[in-house]
């Protein structure tokens, strides 16, 4: 199908022209060139891609609810799945770091027939789901938690390197289990609501260097890249050659999150250290949110098309020792 505009070109081009073997020929080389335009964008778009930070919810949680930006949600557990999943397929997302309620990503892994799902756990507080280390230890044996996260303490009023969360760890340093940790703050309004706890300091991800000290052969890496505190996030990555980050939801789910996301880029891309940043849509109620954050990554000009690749693709391969699998 071409525009309006093309379509005035060969038009143009073929009342003006007296030849009529010129204009067929002028025709043949315009359709090769979109044809072939045409098949390098789509050869582009089915690249792999890792999703580093997907969430997924069971019936107790409330759906159909709108995003920063006034767009549904899915309408329920079901469509969260189903919606969710064919974005993996449309946008070749070959591996997601699913986490939520235990039960619920079972049920998804056991839809996943593609197996794209890597199994991980949300937890806030260190109690949550009847978790202890025995039980962690015993799930990462039966291959049920391959991913310890998205681990957010800041909602309960912890953080990573308070004692409680500590067998956790030492559990996950001792299977090379990686870890996932949320930093940045939450939604609006949260400590009024359901994190009454929260506090906006217990974002702050120099919170978790005696974590880095204490477990130096601990795979972690941070969500939101530190979001507001992302000066924080590079000079913990500068410090700690171990450390990793995703972007997470600050990708697309509001104007101040993307300035966080697009200036740590900028000045992780000038320090040297956007090999340790990979894609994270952050996927929550929200399934458009992936090929909103895909859509905001690629337009991001200061990026050079390999770094793009090593974010949507390399580094987390390389984090996930994929080839080695």
């Amino acid at each position: 199908m071409f525009s309006y505009k093309e379509s005035l070109v060969i038009r143009k081009h073929l009342i003006g022209n007296k030849s009529h073997t010129q204009s067929i020929t002028f025709l043949i080389a315009f359709l090769l060139l979109i044809t072939s335009v045409a098949g390098c964008g789509q050869q582009q778009s089915q690249l792999p891609i890792i999703d580093m930070h997907v969430h997924c919810y069971g019936e107790e949680r409330t759906f159909g609810v709108k995003d920063p930006y006034g767009n549904l949600g899915s309408a329920n557990a079901e469509r969260l799945f189903t919606e969710t999943y064919e974005r993996f397929i449309k946008y070749n997302i070959v591996k997601a770091v699913v986490s939520g309620p235990l039960e619920v990503v079972e049920t998804w892994k056991s839809k996943d027939e593609d197996n794209r799902i890597i199994r991980g756990v949300l937890m806030m507080a260190s109690d949550d789901h009847g978790m202890n280390a025995e039980r962690l230890e015993r799930m990462i044996k039966d291959s049920k938690i391959e991913l310890f996260g998205e681990i957010a303490p800041f909602y309960s009023g912890t953080t990573l390197s308070d004692l409680e969360w500590q067998p956790y760890l030492k559990i996950c340093e001792k299977y090379d289990i990686p870890v996932c940790v949320h930093t940045g703050a939450g939604p609006p309004a949260i400590t009024y609501t359901w994190a009454p706890k929260s506090r906006l300091p217990l974002g702050d991800p120099y919170l978790i260097e005696e974590v880095l000290v204490r477990y130096p052969r601990l795979r972690i890496y941070i969500a939101h890249s530190g979001a507001e505190w992302h000066e924080h996030a590079l000079r913990l990555m500068a410090c700690y050659p171990q450390l990793y980050s995703d972007l997470g939801a600050g990708l697309w789910i509001e104007p101040l999150a993307q300035r966080y996301m697009r200036d740590f880029l900028r000045n992780a891309k000038h320090a040297g250290y956007l090999d340790r940043v990979m894609f994270g849509s952050d996927q929550m109620h929200w399934p458009h949110g992936i090929e909103m954050s895909i859509e905001y990554l690629n337009s991001l000009d200061f990026l050079s098309e390999k770094d793009k690749r090593d974010i949507f693709y390399n580094n987390a391969a390389r984090f996930l020792r994929l080839k080695e699998k």
